[in-house]
């Protein structure tokens, strides 16, 4: 078992800006020796979170089509990978041109460039027609949502038929989907919370664990940390998420 000294990485769930947490046993992970902390500490949240959706919430399987709103942020680069390894085709949706092209380097198919909400009737429906091409005639088999907002419903009007629409966060607003076009495409509406399943099932997250751990030595994910910040500048790194700057994760370094 682990002992005092060796390398872990964990999830405090909160709190984790500090120089000392305490953690539970069983959020603590051995960390390899070939990765580094700055990559761990990039890890369990993101990668943990999109496992859970794709695989538990979305059943997402070879040859479906994956459409990732907020794709360069840290959550959805690692749904972008996780996607690739698990044989879908992923299109990427993000703000930028700069950050479409991070979404194409961690493997995304195709990308769209959406403008800055709030959107009115036409933008949205423009947005909607967006998405529709770049998913194909057949929709998006699985779509995986962690911004929300106006972008919801566009992104809902190009699922497949009997799809998987994931709600994963909702920083851009709480969306309110018309529920008709649930009807109309037989497509279901998911919640994904991964602390809660975390605690509610610890050995299936542990399980998920091993499986983020053995694609990372093969290579088929690499977390993604842009930049890396001191203690004291703490608040810059927060500041800059709040300012939608980030590519991929930023992380803040507590000591050296």
């Amino acid at each position: 078992d682990l002992k005092p000294g060796d390398r872990v990485l964990g999830s405090t769930g909160w709190n984790g800006l500090a120089e000392k947490v305490v953690v539970e046993r069983r959020r603590l992970y051995p960390l390899p020796e070939s990765k580094s902390f700055e990559q761990g500490a990039a890890l369990l949240m993101t990668y943990g979170t999109s496992i859970h959706a794709l695989l538990d919430r979305g059943h997402l399987k070879a040859g479906d089509t994956l459409l990732i709103l907020g794709a360069a942020g840290g959550i959805g680069l690692s749904a972008i990978e996780l996607g690739k390894a698990f044989g879908a085709r992923v299109v990427a949706a993000v703000s930028s041109d700069e950050k479409a092209a991070a979404a194409k380097a961690a493997g995304a198919d195709d990308t769209v460039v959406y403008g800055r909400a709030p959107f009115d009737k036409d933008a949205s429906k423009a947005l909607a027609e967006q998405f529709k091409a770049a998913v194909g005639p057949n929709g998006a088999d699985v779509i995986y949502d962690p911004v929300g907002g106006d972008y919801a419903e566009p992104a809902l009007r190009s699922i497949a038929w009997e799809g998987r629409y994931l709600v994963v966060g909702f920083p851009a607003g709480i969306p309110r989907l018309a529920l008709n076009l649930t009807l109309l495409k037989s497509c279901d509406v998911c919640g994904v919370f991964w602390g809660a399943f975390a605690a509610r099932d610890p050995q299936a997250n542990a399980a998920h664990v091993d499986h983020l751990f053995r694609l990372w030595e093969e290579g088929k994910i690499n977390p993604h940390v842009s930049e890396v910040f001191a203690f004291e500048d703490g608040g810059k790194a927060i500041a800059k998420l709040a300012d939608r700057g980030a590519i991929g994760k930023l992380v803040v370094r507590v000591a050296d």
